[in-house]
């Protein structure tokens, strides 16, 4: 049963929802993060399913990206009643279950005049940042904090072992007893072994089509510098060098720079793109999100495919 209900929206934040799933669920067990993309079955109505998988979780993620207020016209998105997310929100507000918010891709926390009366509580509660370039090290402190906040897994299992000691003044509950003492000194389940990292060093092409109509075939090309991961990636053809490049299991991050202008008469201005890659044996299945510039563009998914030699 999941025990972490992650909120977010998937034309915003897609690529680090899941991310984030894939590496709570090696600390909290397989299936201990819903996702609605994932958990709720075809034809399921939505809103009776939210509320029963809130019901049941001990915390709420909420993930808070550069379009999660304001949709890609400027329009704020959570001025709609039906908005599912706002619906996610305030359901996960009067069940009393911790709410925690989750700041990724530059994002910063709204104020409570930006949001409905109905999820303003939102704008007071204690966000987390979970960046690219110290990803890993705000994973871990989410981890603790998570780890504060739900129920604690053992308490069953002690209390388990309070009833067989109570138990051990008849005949039947001196067997018992012996039960308990072998089932206390069990040795504990050792953690999986961490999943091999794939060598991504070398050629990959993409064939991209940009939300503008434009396609083109993007290169990335990576290589290990004393134990770091270097490279470029191209960018409408433009090669650019990347930056804060991170690989953790079978998940790869990074970001590059270009400058957008928007007439003679206004400066340049910087845009970072940032890619969270899924890895298989010859194939990166990316998100790319943009942020900064004049102009505001969906996620992008596309997939990269190793060029051998």
């Amino acid at each position: 049963m999941a025990r972490i209900f992650l909120s977010y929206r998937r034309d915003d934040s897609a690529g680090f929802a899941g991310r984030l799933s894939d590496a709570l669920e090696v600390q909290f067990g397989a299936g201990a993060v819903f996702r609605d993309v994932d958990d709720i079955k075809p034809g399921e109505d939505f809103v009776k399913a939210i509320q029963a998988h809130l019901h049941n979780v001990g915390v709420v993620l909420v993930m808070i990206g550069p379009h999660w207020l304001a949709n890609f016209g400027g329009q704020n998105r959570l001025d709609d009643p039906d908005d599912f997310v706002r619906q996610e929100i305030e359901a996960a507000l009067a069940s009393d279950k911790p709410v925690i918010p989750l700041l990724v891709g530059g994002a910063v926390m709204p104020g409570e005049a930006s949001l409905p009366e109905s999820i303003s509580g939102l704008a007071r509660k204690q966000a987390v940042v979970l960046s690219d370039g110290n990803w890993q090290g705000d994973l871990e402190k989410l981890v603790v904090s998570l780890r504060a906040v739900l129920p604690d897994t053992h308490s069953f299992k002690s209390g388990r072992r309070k009833l067989i000691l109570g138990l051990a003044g008849s005949g039947a509950g001196l067997l018992l007893l012996a039960l308990g003492i072998l089932n206390w000194r069990r040795p504990a389940t050792p953690e999986p072994a961490p999943k091999p990292v794939i060598d991504i060093t070398g050629r990959w092409v993409a064939h991209v089509k940009y939300d503008w109509g434009d396609e083109y075939d993007e290169v990335f090309e990576f290589k290990t510098l004393a134990g770091r991961l270097h490279g470029s990636a191209t960018y409408l053809k433009g090669r650019l060098i990347i930056e804060q490049a991170k690989l953790e299991g079978e998940w790869l991050s990074f970001i590059t720079h270009s400058e957008e202008m928007l007439g003679s008469d206004n400066p340049n201005k910087v845009v970072t793109h940032r890619y969270t890659g899924h890895v298989q044996e010859d194939e990166i299945q990316f998100t790319l999100e943009h942020t900064g510039g004049y102009s505001v563009h969906p996620p992008l998914e596309f997939n990269a495919r190793r060029v051998r030699q």
